[in-house]
C-alpha cells in the first residue's frame, strides 16, 4: 500500500510528466541548419524532433521536419557542418511531429536513405514514406497505412535490415474498442514489411492491448529479425512492458511480459521505453514507471527475451525528475542516456558499462540547455556511440560519447 507521501509524490510526478509532454507536443521551436558552404539556413522545426543516422560511407544524415516540408541534409565531419538541405515532399504539407512521435531516417548498407514522417491529411499525423539512392532526389511520398483515410496511426518505428527490407510498426485505431477491463487509451500495433524493389505496404495487425500514447521501441536482433519492446495494457488498466520478436520462421512470438511494475493508471504516460539488442542476443531495456514497487526510470537486461530479467537499477537523480532514457549496445559496451530537469535547465546524463551491463560508471552530465528540448537519441557508427539532442535555444547538438 502507498503511504500518504508516496501517493502525493506519484500524483505530482504524473502531473509534471503530462504537463511537460503537453508543452513539448504543442510547440514549434526555432531551428538552425548550418551549411558547409554558406552560413546557415533558418527553419521553424516542428516539435523539437529530428532524426539522424549514419550511412555506410560515414556520412551523418539528418531529417528535419519544418512547418510545411521535411528536409534531409548530411555531415561529413560528425555534425560540425552540414550540406545544403534537400526537400523530400515535392508539394507542401502540414507537417506534424512531437518528441514522443518523431520522424525517422534509416540509411541501409546499400546507401539507400529511408525517410518516415508525419503530415496532417485525412487524419492528423498521417505517416508518409519516401526514399532516395543519392540524397538528391526522393521518391514520391506514399502513405504507409492502408486505412489512412479512416483510422489514426502514429508513433511509427522503422527498421531496415541488410537486404534493404523495410519494417515499419505503428499504433493504429482501426481495430475499434478493446476489452473494457483494460480501461481507456488502448490501441493495436500494426506492421508492414517491404522489399527494396517494392513500394507497397501490406498491413498486418501484430497485437492488441498497446498503450496508445507511449511509443514502441524496436531493434534488429543479430539474426536480422525485429524485436519490439512495448508498453502494453493488462487487466485492470495495468501498464507494463512486454517483448515481442519475429522468429526465424517469420512468425511473431506471443507478447512476453517482461516487467511487473503494476503501474495502474487510466491516463496517458507519453513515456515510451528504449531497447537495444547486443551481443549473444542480450536485450538491454530502459523504461519509465510509477508503479507501487518502482518509481522513475530504470535499466535491466534479458538473455531470453523477457522470460527472465536482471535486477533493475534505478537511473538518475529523482529530485531532478529523470526521464526519457535511451540505450545503445555496441559489443561489450552499453551506453545509457536520459534527461534531467533542475527547475531551470534540462541536462542530458550518460552512464556506461564495459561488461554488457554487469557494472556501471558514475553518472556524467554531458549537455545542458534552457528552454524546450527534444529527447536524447543515441546513434552508433561502427564501435563509436554519439548523442543527438535538439534544443530550442541552441539548435541541434551532436557529440561523440567517449569511453
Amino acid at each position: 500500500m502507498y503511504s500518504g507521501i508516496e501517493k502525493k509524490l506519484s500524483r505530482v510526478l504524473i502531473v509534471l510528466s503530462l504537463c511537460l509532454m503537453t508543452l513539448i507536443s504543442g510547440c514549434q521551436s526555432k531551428g538552425v541548419v548550418k551549411s558547409e558552404d554558406s552560413g546557415a539556413y533558418h527553419y521553424d522545426i516542428v516539435g523539437t524532433a529530428i532524426a539522424v543516422d549514419f550511412g555506410p560511407d560515414g556520412r551523418l544524415w539528418r531529417l528535419i521536419p519544418t512547418t510545411d516540408a521535411v528536409y534531409v541534409d548530411f555531415s561529413t565531419d560528425q555534425g560540425q557542418s552540414y550540406s545544403k538541405p534537400v526537400k523530400v515532399n515535392r508539394e507542401d504539407q502540414k507537417i506534424n511531429a512531437w518528441s514522443e512521435n518523431p520522424p525517422a531516417i534509416k540509411v541501409s548498407k546499400s546507401g539507400r536513405i529511408h525517410v518516415l514522417y508525419y503530415a496532417d491529411a485525412d487524419q492528423k499525423a498521417t505517416t508518409y514514406y519516401s526514399y532516395s539512392d543519392d540524397g538528391i532526389s526522393f521518391s514520391m511520398p506514399v502513405t504507409v497505412s492502408d486505412h489512412a483515410q479512416s483510422a489514426m496511426h502514429y508513433m511509427d518505428q522503422m527498421l531496415v535490415d541488410d537486404q534493404d527490407q523495410v519494417y515499419m510498426f505503428w499504433h493504429d485505431t482501426r481495430h475499434g474498442m478493446h476489452d473494457d477491463k483494460l480501461g481507456s487509451g488502448v490501441l493495436s500495433l500494426y506492421y508492414t514489411v517491404s522489399a527494396k524493389d517494392s513500394n507497397t505496404f501490406v498491413n498486418h495487425k501484430l497485437t492488441d492491448a498497446v498503450c496508445s500514447c507511449c511509443r514502441t521501441a524496436t531493434d534488429l536482433a543479430p539474426n536480422g529479425r525485429p524485436v519490439i519492446l512495448a508498453r502494453m495494457v493488462f487487466s485492470g488498466g495495468v501498464r507494463d512492458h512486454a517483448l515481442i520478436r519475429m522468429q526465424n520462421d517469420g512468425q511473431w512470438s506471443k507478447a512476453q511480459r517482461v516487467l511487473r511494475d503494476q503501474w495502474q493508471i487510466d491516463a496517458c504516460p507519453e513515456h515510451g521505453p528504449a531497447l537495444s539488442i547486443g551481443q549473444q542476443e542480450r536485450a538491454h531495456l530502459a523504461w519509465f514507471t510509477l508503479g507501487p514497487t518502482r518509481k522513475g526510470i530504470y535499466y535491466a537486461y534479458s538473455d531470453d527475451y523477457g522470460k527472465s530479467l536482471s535486477s533493475p537499477i534505478s537511473l538518475g537523480n529523482k529530485k531532478k525528475l529523470p526521464s526519457h532514457p535511451d540505450v545503445m549496445a555496441v559489443g561489450d559496451r552499453v551506453v545509457l542516456a536520459w534527461q534531467e530537469f533542475d527547475g531551470s535547465e534540462t541536462s542530458v546524463v550518460i552512464k556506461q558499462s564495459n561488461d554488457r551491463g554487469a557494472t556501471w560508471s558514475m553518472d556524467t552530465q554531458v549537455l545542458n540547455a534552457r528552454g524546450k528540448t527534444g529527447f536524447p537519441d543515441l546513434v552508433k557508427q561502427g564501435e563509436a556511440v554519439y548523442l543527438s539532442w535538439l534544443t530550442k535555444n541552441e539548435g541541434h547538438k551532436f557529440i561523440r560519447i567517449q569511453k
